[in-house]
């Protein structure tokens, strides 16, 4: 599983760090490390279940070793899974000369006749692709309503048909990333995408993954605030640079 081989190559890294700030916002889940590295994942808000009891060890957080919520990834409670992306992201995601600072919206590679499919419905990358192809899929757990929207229950059916797909790192946090690629076998590309996005080529070659898209945080503490304020990825992007990784093949 993906997972697992995330959770072991983060283990490798996190030596002794120790959480120093978290926070649980409605967007995004925040970690800071106490070096300062900040790793950012997703908040599946409306599937926590109850909300009086979300996460037991609320309170006893900071001050933990990073390796102790790290495994948190695997967790079937979708707020410790966030956590432990957001501190495997916080090693992951760092400043580094391997990374090309971009936006994945200008870097996909979509001709007229391909079939594009997304999971996950981004509207800045939909919206781009809609003018170069008329030929997509988008899925979604949730459907909505709208011309090529399909449920998750379709991924099986109409992903495999598609040239170039784009998926959420969220499907990491809830588990059906290692399904989803699977059905990716007619893809010349497939791009990894979000704030979510956990920096691991050496992982990531061995799934399809053509690009990988995601972000550094470059002001943790305006980061943190903005997190636990409610804000979104508009509200973080001057706190982040997105950044892109061609995975060779």
């Amino acid at each position: 599983m993906i997972a697992n081989k995330l959770i072991d190559q983060a283990m490798s890294k996190a030596g002794n760090r120790k959480i120093k700030d978290i926070r649980a916002g409605l967007s995004y889940t925040a970690v800071l490390l106490d070096d300062d590295a900040c790793g950012l994942a997703y908040t599946f808000r409306n599937e926590l279940g109850c909300f009086c009891g979300i996460l037991k060890e609320a309170g006893n957080i900071i001050g933990r070793s990073a390796s102790e919520i790290i495994p948190w990834l695997n967790s079937k409670n979708l707020l410790k899974a966030s956590m432990g992306l957001a501190t495997i992201n916080a090693l992951l995601n760092t400043a580094s000369g391997r990374w090309e600072e971009g936006n994945v919206v200008t870097a996909l590679e979509v001709n007229p006749k391909d079939v594009f499919g997304m999971v996950g419905n981004f509207g800045p990358i939909l919206n781009v692709v809609r003018k170069k192809t008329d030929d997509i899929y988008v899925f979604e757990k949730q459907k909505e309503k709208g011309p090529g929207i399909y449920s998750d229950v379709d991924i099986p059916t109409y992903l495999p048909k598609c040239d170039v797909v784009v998926v959420t790192a969220t499907s990491i946090i809830n588990h059906t990333i290692d399904d989803v690629l699977s059905h990716c076998t007619g893809a010349r590309e497939v791009y990894l995408v979000g704030p979510s996005c956990p920096m691991s080529p050496e992982i990531f070659k061995d799934y399809g993954i053509t690009m990988l898209a995601g972000d550094v945080v470059t002001a943790p503490e305006q980061t943190l605030q903005i997190v636990s304020q409610g804000g979104g990825t508009m509200a973080l992007k001057h706190s982040m640079t997105h950044i892109l990784y061609r995975v060779p093949k």
